[in-house]
């Protein structure tokens, strides 16, 4: 996904539904926001992924 190009919002989106429907994480400790955090992390950094 990250290389992918997709959003952090998409990026946010998949890591929850990991997290929740297949870890059973639950949203109590704010793994919707968590998510969305760590999301925006990895968009920003993307280049730094790319292969030289």
């Amino acid at each position: 996904m990250l290389m992918g190009g997709q959003t952090a919002s998409a990026i946010a989106a998949y890591l929850f539904k990991i997290a929740s429907q297949h870890i059973g994480l639950s949203d109590h400790g704010g793994l919707a926001e968590k998510s969305e955090h760590v999301a925006k992390l990895l968009a920003d950094l993307r280049s730094e992924f790319q292969t030289h």
